[in-house]
């Protein structure tokens, strides 16, 4: 998977390794260089777990075209929620959960 962009870089979790183990090899997410606990990077920024309830207003925009993205998640055993929507500008949005509840809807190529 090719993630681009992330709207939120706080991820709540009830369990931080388990929510950093998932965003890593589901998203293939590289480690960031900070010293101080367990951080993923998209786009250069930081992303960091923290205690707290799941949201639903987490929006990642993918590289992936829609059939790729579809056959990664089957590969990784993760589930579509609801139907996909399409998006403006040739787009289609997949949601998901991640191993703490959130919602996270994906935005991929058609």
């Amino acid at each position: 998977m090719k993630p681009r962009k992330l709207n939120i870089k706080t991820i709540p979790a009830q369990d931080v390794n388990r929510a950093y183990r998932f965003w890593r090899d589901v998203f293939d997410l590289p480690q960031s260089g900070h010293a101080s606990g367990r951080h993923l990077m998209i786009d250069g920024d930081d992303i960091i777990f923290v205690a707290g309830e799941p949201t639903d207003q987490l929006e990642m925009l993918i590289r992936d075209h829609q059939d790729e993205l579809k056959q990664h998640l089957r590969n990784n055993f993760i589930p579509i929620v609801g139907k996909p929507e399409p998006r403006f500008g040739n787009k289609i949005a997949f949601k998901i959960h991640d191993s703490e509840g959130n919602l996270i809807t994906l935005e991929a190529n058609q």
